[in-house]
Order: structure tokens, then C-alpha cells, then sequence
């Protein structure tokens, strides 16, 4: 999409989907690899579009610190109809906008691995700073058929 668009939404659910410590796929002082997932779905009922990361930190490609968070954005009646292609059923969500609910996303992300770590040896891993620009480099298209 070629134009800007301010889009009213307001953050409504928030949904840690996946967590899990491997301890025995953990060795102190071994190199520390990050996977970073993102995802996009939608509620075309409710008008809330969600976005999903999941983070995957591995030793050897064996995880030992798993976490997968999804924020759901519930959308005004007009913003939520700026972002339907009729032609193309399909909902089209602006780079800089997917980039918005992404970093909300991972923002939240810190927040529920940093609890979920609390008082834990794994309490020192934490998500660092991720340039989405290089992740989220084109407008997100989602099915209007297909609810996620």
C-alpha cells in the first residue's frame, strides 16, 4: 500500500501460546543461537487482528528456552474497512503498521519471558533489540476465507 494510513485499534487479548525451559538442552558458556517467527492472522468477526512471535533460544539446534506470544488488535469499523481489498478478499495490513503490532508484540513478549524466568537460572536471556524493518519488509496479505 502506497499510502499512510493512522488506524484507530486498541490492544483487547494477549495470549502466551508457548513456554517451556529445556534444562537439559542448556550448557553454561555454550554459544546461544535466537530463532525469531513472526505470524499474522485475524478475527474477521470481531475485526482483531493478531500478531504471533516466537522466540527460540538453542544450543546446537537443540532449544532449551522456548516462548510464543500473540496480541490481539481490535480494529475501528473504519480502519477496519481501509484495510479490506474487495477485489482480492483479502485483508492488507501496511508495513509500518504489521511493523507496530510486531513490536507491541515483542515488547510483550520480554515481559512475559522475563516473569516466566523470575528467580530462574534463565532469567539473564532476554529478547534484545530486533530491526523489523528487515523482517517486515512488505504490506502483510490475509485471506478474508481463512480465519486464524
Amino acid at each position: 500500500m502506497s499510502k499512510e494510513l493512522a488506524l484507530s485499534f486498541r490492544l483487547v487479548d494477549i495470549k502466551t501460546d508457548e513456554f517451556a525451559i529445556i534444562e537439559d538442552s542448556f550448557e553454561e558458556g555454550g554459544n546461544v543461537r535466537l530463532g525469531t517467527f513472526f505470524d499474522f492472522g485475524l478475527d474477521k468477526e470481531k475485526h482483531i487482528l493478531g500478531t504471533n512471535v516466537k522466540f527460540l533460544f538453542e544450543q546446537d539446534e537443540k532449544p532449551f528456552l522456548i516462548i510464543s506470544v500473540t496480541c490481539g488488535f481490535e480494529m475501528e469499523e473504519e480502519a477496519w474497512e481501509s484495510l479490506i481489498d474487495a477485489d482480492k478478499n483479502k485483508i492488507i495490513i501496511p508495513e509500518g503498521f504489521a511493523s507496530h503490532m510486531a513490536v507491541l508484540t515483542v515488547g510483550t513478549a520480554r515481559g512475559v519471558l522475563h516473569e516466566k524466568t523470575n528467580e530462574t537460572d534463565f532469567n539473564d536471556f532476554i529478547i534484545p533489540p530486533i530491526n523489523l524493518t528487515k523482517i517486515i519488509n512488505e504490506d502483510i496479505e490475509i485471506d478474508l476465507n481463512v480465519d486464524e
